[in-house]
């Protein structure tokens, strides 16, 4: 049987040492590090089990239950680091074009097919649901929606219209589309940033 019983679990907790100072958080990182690194190589998130995870990390799989209650929860963890982190660059992205409404979607636009094209692993990971058998946590869903709502408030400047909310929508659309099919590589597409001004350019001029 891949996992432990809860019985067993308990007994092994009982049985561990407590960790050091600074040595609990340093494993979860190691765990959740490991973990990543497994799903955006296999593309397969259903392949992952606590006992791979352990092996990578060079503990056992009983320890991993110290800090995660079950697979599900582990990836989940695993996507709100990836989110965090694509947070982190549209905000910065959005700070560094300064003022101009325009300028910041522009230039959280160019962030997020970056980010898409030269972290394709990442990004899969982040974008595709989880197995049925694991229960993707809220978290997540409310990064994702974070990530949405950084763009969708700098369309918002940018158009002044009622219509800025749709207008947000189909830009997170198309951008998105820009990293799946640039992926494919089988059309000859211009520069990203002239792709992604000519989108701006239909998107956000005057109607």
């Amino acid at each position: 049987m891949d996992e432990p019983m809860p019985a067993e679990i308990e007994a092994v907790q009982k049985r561990r040492r407590p960790a050091r100072r600074g040595e609990g958080s340093q494993l979860r990182s190691e765990i959740i590090e490991a973990a990543r690194r497994q799903v955006t190589e296999t593309g397969d998130a259903s392949s992952l089990s606590l006992r791979s995870v352990a092996r990578a990390v060079g503990v056992a799989t009983t320890s991993i239950y110290l800090h995660f209650h079950d697979i599900g929860e582990l990836m989940s963890v695993v996507k709100e680091r990836l989110f965090q982190q694509f947070i982190e660059m549209l905000t910065s992205a959005a700070v560094a074009a300064g003022d101009d409404p325009h300028a910041r979607v522009r230039a959280m636009s160019l962030v997020y097919v970056d980010f898409g094209l030269t972290h394709p692993a990442d990004y899969y990971v982040m974008f595709s649901p989880l197995p049925a058998s694991m229960a993707q946590g809220e978290q997540v869903t409310q990064q994702a929606d974070e990530a949405f709502d950084l763009l969708r408030e700098a369309v918002a400047d940018a158009v002044a219209t009622s219509e800025d909310d749709d207008v947000a929508l189909h830009l997170w659309t198309a951008l998105h589309g820009i990293v799946a099919l640039r992926k494919l590589g089988t059309f000859p597409w211009p520069p990203v940033d002239e792709q992604v001004d000519s989108l701006l350019g239909l998107l956000l001029a005057p109607r």
